[in-house]
């Protein structure tokens, strides 16, 4: 991590994922909105018939090169999202973004699905990009490495909504000399 970041930089990552979540939603016709409630943090109503309704929690991370690639969706966050849901009679779902450079590249990625289908993937012993354990909760993997590609799996699982965007922030206002 770098030791000279501005230490509001973790606040302004996490309203910055929150934001990208429902600009790729409005995107794809979904109607959005932020919202600061206990295990939720954006609203999304889809404009299309069958109208669908979800909850999201995001979770977002900045990985340094040198830390494991994963998140944990702990069963306490599991429950509060569950209950927000139930509250709002809207279906849980849970977004993470993630910035990597796990590909020579620096990437943003973005993965979304609904909790019950998140749930119903780490039961599934055959898939080995997530794990459950019913007391701690859901670890979801994007290790690549040359013996395993979870982010490949994780990109053609159908259920998963998954994109990224490339980009270089090198020397934004640096002096040049």
């Amino acid at each position: 991590m770098n030791k000279n970041r501005d230490l509001r930089f973790a606040k302004q990552f996490g309203d910055f994922a929150e934001s990208l979540v429902m600009y790729v939603l409005g995107l794809n016709n979904w109607s959005v909105a932020l919202i600061d409630h206990v295990g939720a943090d954006v609203l999304a109503i889809s404009r299309e018939k069958p109208c669908k309704r979800i909850v999201i929690s995001v979770k977002g991370r900045n990985f340094p090169e040198t830390e494991s690639k994963s998140f944990d969706f702990d069963r306490n966050n599991i429950n509060k999202l569950k209950d927000t849901a139930e509250l709002l009679d809207m279906a849980p779902a849970v977004s993470f973004v993630f910035v990597d450079t796990s590909e020579k590249l620096r990437k943003i990625r973005l993965i979304m699905t609904e909790l019950l289908e998140l749930e119903r993937l780490a039961e599934d012993k055959a898939i080995d990009f997530i794990n459950y354990n019913s007391k701690q909760g859901i670890q979801i993997k994007f290790t690549q490495t040359k013996r395993v590609n979870h982010l490949c799996a994780i990109k053609e699982t159908p259920s998963i909504f998954y994109t990224e965007l490339t980009f270089n922030v090198e020397g934004v206002f640096s002096q040049k000399t």
